[in-house]
């Protein structure tokens, strides 16, 4: 019965009606307040409504009654994330990765928050990790190829962007890797070719502009 409870709460989730579902939330766990299923979803439905620490708290609460629940960690992590407390977020995600190693958007999430921290090796091996379970994924390849540039590995750069561009070649920040790995190996012909590509693709890009004039001021 409580199995079901969970569903029909999920489903008025899944439709938008928020109120309603965290009120059905709420009854189960009168019932079952150890129902760890209903605490994690109570949580993400807190965290979408910005109530980060009440939302945390729940998830928590699921994790306190069953700790080897790979996705109870990942949405841990990722409310941890939302509400500023990064290095929280980070371990959560590792713990999901330990505990199922199998799943890319766990590493994929790491590697974006170690980008967004500059710390780009560790952003490439995750993103590496993230590749290696979802070969096909663009994103994790331009987050590997970027990550690799900033790293100063611009043979392993080079590899995934344009591995990324033989998938799907509308991506501006290809082009705009490969020009930085064309423009470090003093080939800014090449370098001012390849952003004129982002350009085209993304023309408000201040950062694509400035390496665009960079480019032409080397090459007069």
């Amino acid at each position: 019965m409580t199995k079901l409870a969970v569903e029909q709460a999920l489903n008025l989730h899944q439709s938008g009606q928020l109120e309603e579902a965290e009120q059905a939330y709420l009854d189960i766990l009168v019932d079952d307040p150890r129902n760890a299923e209903a605490l994690k979803l109570l949580g993400v439905l807190s965290c979408q409504l910005s109530k980060f620490d009440d939302g945390i708290n729940y998830i928590e609460a699921a994790i306190e009654v069953d700790d080897t629940v790979a996705e109870y960690h990942y949405v841990l992590g990722r409310s941890y994330l939302a509400s500023g407390r990064v290095e929280d977020g980070i371990k959560s995600l590792v713990k999901a990765g330990e505990l199922d190693p199998s799943r890319a958007d766990v590493y994929g999430v790491i590697g974006d928050t170690f980008q967004h921290l500059q710390n780009f090796p560790e952003a490439l091996n995750a993103y590496e990790r993230a590749v290696a379970l979802d070969v096909s994924n663009v994103n994790y390849q331009v987050g590997a190829g970027l990550s690799a540039v900033f790293s100063g590995d611009n043979e392993t750069a080079t590899y995934y962007l344009e591995k990324a561009a033989s998938v799907n070649d509308t991506v501006p920040q290809i082009f705009y890797g490969l020009s930085l790995v064309s423009s470090a190996s003093g080939d800014t012909k090449a370098a001012q070719d390849l952003i004129s590509k982002a350009i085209k693709l993304d023309p408000e890009n201040p950062e694509y502009r400035r390496l665009f004039d960079e480019c032409a001021s080397a090459s007069a």
